[in-house]
């Protein structure tokens, strides 16, 4: 009897696994076509690195779709400028918010880390994330610049035209979001730093239900509107 019992007790587990992710805002299989990124390599086709994966984008003007799989990606990753649109998803079991996100991007890199003989575009070196290409929409991302309280460690940088970032967590300490250009709409997602922690040159950023938190003293944000016909 206490054997059927612990049978019954793991087929309840398991169903309860099973049942975890379900419903019409769960999004746990790639689109056709999608190039898909899984570190433990188990999807047939993937790739272990978000980076990777990139590589493979196409150079055609049709829409792009990359797909990461559940797990913690420490690397830097860079979007390149592209042709076409670029979707970018990440599994969930709840679309709608970022509190359900399975995927994370992290490293940790600040100012100060970068060597001194650079002297160009230092922001790009330090940051998790960074967006290069247009017409880009990222969807339940964790992004992540572990640096800490060392100074400018930026964790996402948007640097073209259209963005839509959906359902997405964004931390670091000093500069986390850096919306250089745009327009760029954030929705439903989290930011949190402490200094500055939103800032821009020229960005149209516009933030819809978002949970903006500050962990330290300092500035929410900083523009670098100069005069009136600066956009941002």
């Amino acid at each position: 009897m206490q054997t059927l019992a612990l049978l019954f007790a793991l087929a309840g587990v398991i169903a309860t696994a099973e049942g975890a992710c379900t419903g019409p805002n769960t999004r746990t299989m790639p689109p056709p076509g999608a190039i898909v990124v899984d570190a433990t390599g188990v999807y047939n086709g993937s790739f272990k690195t978000v980076s990777e994966g990139v590589t493979k984008l196409s150079t055609s003007t049709g829409d792009h779709t990359l797909f990461l799989m559940p797990g913690t990606y420490k690397e830097k990753v860079i979007i390149p400028q592209l042709k076409g649109k670029l979707i970018v998803q990440g599994y969930t079991c709840d679309t709608t918010s970022y509190a359900s996100n399975q995927v994370t991007i992290t490293h940790a890199m600040a100012q100060r880390d970068v060597p001194a003989s650079i002297t160009k575009n230092r922001n790009d070196y330090t940051t998790t994330l960074l967006l290069k290409s247009s017409n880009v929409k990222v969807y339940n991302l964790n992004v992540a610049n572990t640096a800490g309280n060392v100074g400018q460690a930026i964790a996402m940088k948007v640097d073209g035209a259209n963005y839509g970032i959906y359902a997405c967590k964004i931390t670091g300490y000093q500069d986390t979001l850096y919306a250089n250009n745009g327009p760029a709409l954030f929705a439903k997602s989290y930011i949190s730093g402490a200094i500055d922690f939103v800032f821009g040159l020229y960005a149209k950023a516009w933030f819809e239900s978002c949970d903006i938190e500050s962990v330290g003293y300092g500035c929410v944000t900083a523009n670098g509107r100069t005069d009136n016909s600066n956009p941002s």
